[in-house]
């Protein structure tokens, strides 16, 4: 890992591993997803749009529910899903099973770094984001993922430090939940591999956005 990307890791490491949830939410019914980061060559390009150098750069996997699915079809989302009795009240081991499921990321390529604010779901679940850290790389790149076809659509890869730059963000609209005030952002991503864009909301745009303000140290 570079060095840049391991300054990167060590301020998300810094966030800790115990619970927080919030108090009103504490006794709900649990929920877990994984924020799977990893390292990416990107290649830079010059002004004849040959390759000039290549950087290394975090980046954020994130997945496309079907449009046929009951429960957020069609949303762009990080892997995740209700916890089971054989996850035993684990939250982190919650979001490494349905990631196994959905996308065939295994346990053991994860590393659970860190652990961000349970929040409440619009059905009422105490949701917990696990940021993992995936060793080696190219087992999350999209293309090399076993992807769950009843669960998952499609899945992509982001820049996390797109998620810093409110140039990015198309839309930030103010509200309150579950009595804290938010900013419910959009992004529209274009991704260059599919050639898809990706409309990137609600719960797991306030997620990705506030993992890329803790790594990056912006202050907001």
């Amino acid at each position: 890992m570079t060095d840049s990307a391991e300054s990167i890791i060590s301020k998300l490491r810094s966030l800790g591993m115990e619970k927080k949830d919030m108090p009103h939410i504490a006794d709900r019914r649990r929920a877990s997803v994984l924020v799977p980061l990893f390292e990416r060559v990107v290649a830079a390009v010059g002004d004849n749009d040959s390759a000039i150098s290549n950087s290394n750069s975090l980046h954020v996997l994130l997945t496309q529910r079907p449009q046929n699915m009951k429960s957020h079809g069609g949303e762009v989302c990080f892997p995740g899903g209700k916890q089971d009795p054989e996850d035993e009240g684990d939250d982190v081991r919650t979001a490494m099973r349905e990631a196994h499921e959905e996308v065939g990321l295994h346990p053991q390529h994860v590393e659970s770094i860190s652990r961000m604010e349970s929040l409440e779901s619009k059905h009422g679940l105490c949701v917990t984001p696990i940021i993992g850290l995936i060793s080696p790389s190219s087992v999350a790149e999209p293309s090399q993922l076993t992807l769950n076809a009843d669960e998952v659509e499609a899945a992509f890869a982001v820049p996390l430090d797109y998620f810093v730059d409110p140039e990015n963000c198309d839309s930030a609209v103010p509200v309150n939940w579950g009595g804290k005030n938010f900013l419910l952002r959009t992004y529209l991503y274009d991704d260059p591999e599919s050639g898809r864009q990706f409309k990137i909301w609600g719960f797991t745009a306030h997620v990705v956005h506030e993992v890329a303000m803790k790594a990056f140290a912006v202050h907001h």
